[in-house]
């Protein structure tokens, strides 16, 4: 692939132009539901290693925005990268083999598979790949341990508390070692310190393996754990206040 001088992009065959310098970029990207823009010829970049909040309030996008970037959405106009390969010319099943195999996905309702254990969940990601079943329980415990929740592992996910649930949810998304996660409002429906434990320990359990991490929310207290913060409004970055 050839590189364009100067401009920190590489250039593919068919003359368009990726950037090698981000893990995650999208670029002049364009989303809409009907009448309504969703992102507005939006563009942005995340870095490998760091903690990336998108901000704003309830429909600025920022769930759009995550979707985008994690191939589970399609952009009507613009460019998706990862790692210097296109997202945005790649169809539905690329995609989706895509996030199975690099990224990792959480949101605010944690959804566990009721049928089974909370070590089972944890350890789904793994199982779906042809590893040995002691290897993915052994990475699922590790995590779980690491989360404060191995106690848990023999039990099904109803009935435990909403911090648990959150837990096991970062660790499902971290047993895979993936290069991003994604999480829509992680710490959704927790407070003070519990939110802080769980922040603390999906930020630092991301920067020990490298991981990108990238998360929405309307919540100050979990975009206080970001490295940088992009604040949406109406689909668009929000205009810089004079007092910031």
């Amino acid at each position: 692939m050839p590189h364009t001088p100067g401009t920190g992009f590489a250039t593919d065959e068919d003359g368009t132009r990726n950037p090698d310098n981000d893990v995650l970029r999208a670029q002049d990207v364009t989303v809409t539901r009907g009448p309504a823009t969703i992102l507005r010829r939006l563009s942005v970049g995340v870095r490998a290693d760091e903690t990336f909040a998108v901000t704003g309030p309830p429909g600025a996008g920022k769930s759009a925005l995550v979707a985008v970037l994690s191939g589970v959405l399609a952009p009507d106009a613009g460019q998706v990268w990862f790692n210097s390969r296109p997202l945005h010319t790649l169809g539905g099943r690329a995609r989706a083999e895509l996030r199975r195999t690099h990224f990792g996905m959480m949101d605010g309702r944690a959804r566990l598979m009721p049928e089974l254990t909370v070590l089972e969940n944890v350890a789904l990601p793994l199982l779906l790949e042809p590893a040995a079943r002691d290897s993915a329980f052994a990475a699922a415990r590790h995590w779980m341990g690491r989360l404060d929740v191995l106690d848990q592992a023999d039990r099904r996910p109803h009935g435990l508390p909403v911090a648990l649930l959150r837990r096991a949810a970062v660790a499902r998304a971290l047993v895979a070692r993936p290069d991003v996660v994604f999480a829509d409002e992680p710490a959704l429906g927790l407070e003070g310190a519990e939110l802080d434990h769980l922040m603390r320990i999906l930020v630092t359990a991301s920067r020990s393996h490298g991981i990108a991490l990238v998360l929405a929310t309307d919540d100050p207290k979990v975009a206080v754990h970001a490295d940088r913060q992009l604040e949406l409004r109406d689909g668009r970055p929000a205009p810089v206040r004079a007092d910031a």
